[in-house]
């Protein structure tokens, strides 16, 4: 197996990236520093390392990890969002409806790679689920080679175009995720393609980073205005490639998402507006934040934890994120009973999440959630380069001022009157 220590197999290292398991030694290091685990979280990540060729159910992950005991799923909910906290939030994938897998490419990270202008090529972590394709397009053969090479490094799927129609051509052609594009180059230069690009629904798509020379504020504010989502000036930093590639990867990836719930709800795609007669709507937000003396990094990490909390409990009862906010989610849910309990496992999931908070001494975060039931229309309203997914109705409505209603009353989720009675609570 990868990432074999040599010697006796009881003291073996399993290595995925940046991540090390000692199994003898009960051992989780993160870029080489130990990483304190629990008894729970350690089981729980080495039975889904070893089984990380296929999806584990949640009833095999409680026999290993809670032998014998009567546990309440909440409580795997929590170790698995404390693992995720630890090695990313793609690191273990939730299949809804039937477990989790451990997402990790396995083998060690490569050692750094230099090229012929001295320049250093960290490879990073390489998580399965954030391998992409990504287009290069650059006039400079250096330039091109340089980019490919780190972008590879880093896990992804690069093709390569030496000008802009040769570029275009591909994107047409081809499906990719991000481009990462320059902006003088012949046949047809980068504002041209960004211009084709802006009238094209298809190629919109697409993210790009803009890496160029070109110095001056108008150039990026040009590149802005035609949708660009992030500017890199040359020489391009590895590391700063790296951030805002991922950056713009999890972007898409948010997006793709949300238009694959509007498509699992409207069959005819989220392009056509459609009403949804009978289903019961989930909105929840995160509450009092603003009156915590938080640095703006902590809020991030807040935020972040936050998020990986309630979307793990929206999909984990087959609910549809029909509309995210960073600090904000409305979810679409076909049973009653499923939004209810989904709703008492963001309950528990962040009882758990403060525990932790105060063992670090964190303030606590709070949150409310409304529950409403009936007519709702899905549908999506784009400008330009700019597209959003919308969720209008009543039911919307109603469960955003009970959201708003637990603050301060003691509740964490109020249900509206239009449910049925016989909901189990």
């Amino acid at each position: 197996m990868s990432g074999q220590s040599s010697g006796d197999p009881s003291n073996a290292g399993l290595v995925f990236g940046h991540v090390e398991l000692r199994l003898n030694e009960r051992r989780l290091l993160v870029d080489g520093q130990t990483v304190a685990l629990g008894s729970r979280g350690f089981d729980l990540l080495q039975t889904l390392v070893k089984w990380r060729e296929r999806v584990v159910s949640k009833d095999e992950l409680l026999e290993q990890v809670w032998p014998g005991l009567v546990v309440e799923e909440n409580n795997l909910q929590v170790q698995i969002s404390g693992l995720r906290r630890v090695l990313g939030a793609a690191a273990i994938v939730t299949v809804p409806g039937f477990g989790y897998r451990f997402s990790l490419a396995s083998g060690p990270a490569e050692v750094l790679t230099a090229n012929s202008h001295g320049q250093v090529f960290q490879p990073q972590p390489q998580f399965m689920g954030l391998t992409a394709r990504v287009l290069v397009a650059d006039d400079n053969k250096v330039n091109r080679l340089l980019l490919c090479r780190s972008l590879e490094l880093m896990g992804h799927e690069v093709s390569s175009a030496n000008n802009g129609r040769e570029a275009l051509d591909l994107l047409r052609r081809q499906p990719f995720d991000l481009l990462l594009l320059d902006l003088a180059m012949p046949e047809l230069d980068g504002f041209g393609l960004l211009q084709l690009r802006a009238d094209d629904a298809a190629l919109r798509e697409v993210g790009v980073i803009v890496t160029s020379a070109i110095g001056g504020v108008a150039p990026v504010a040009r590149c802005i205005e035609l949708g660009v989502e992030d500017f890199l000036h040359k020489p391009v930093d590895p590391y700063l490639l790296k951030a805002r590639v991922d950056s713009s990867l999890n972007a898409k990836r948010q997006r793709d998402q949300q238009r694959e719930a509007l498509r699992r709800l409207m069959p005819a795609g989220p392009s056509a507006a459609r009403r949804l007669e009978d289903v019961t709507v989930l909105v929840t937000r995160v509450q009092g934040l603003e009156r915590l003396a938080l640095e703006p990094e902590q809020v991030q990490a807040a935020l972040s934890d936050w998020c990986t909390l309630i979307f793990d409990a929206v999909e984990g009862r087959g609910g549809e994120v029909a509309r995210f906010s960073g600090d904000g989610l409305t979810a679409l849910f076909r049973s009653p009973q499923a939004a209810l309990q989904a709703a008492q496992d963001m309950e528990e999931l962040l009882r758990g999440f403060n525990e932790e908070r105060q063992m670090l001494e964190l303030a606590a975060i709070s949150a409310g959630i409304g529950l409403a039931r009936g007519r709702v229309v899905a549908c999506s309203a784009s400008s330009g380069s700019r597209a959003a997914y919308a969720c209008i109705g009543e039911p919307v409505l109603r469960a955003e001022q009970l959201a708003a209603a637990c603050s301060g009353g003691g509740q964490f989720f109020l249900m509206d009157e239009g449910l049925p009675d016989g909901l189990k609570r």
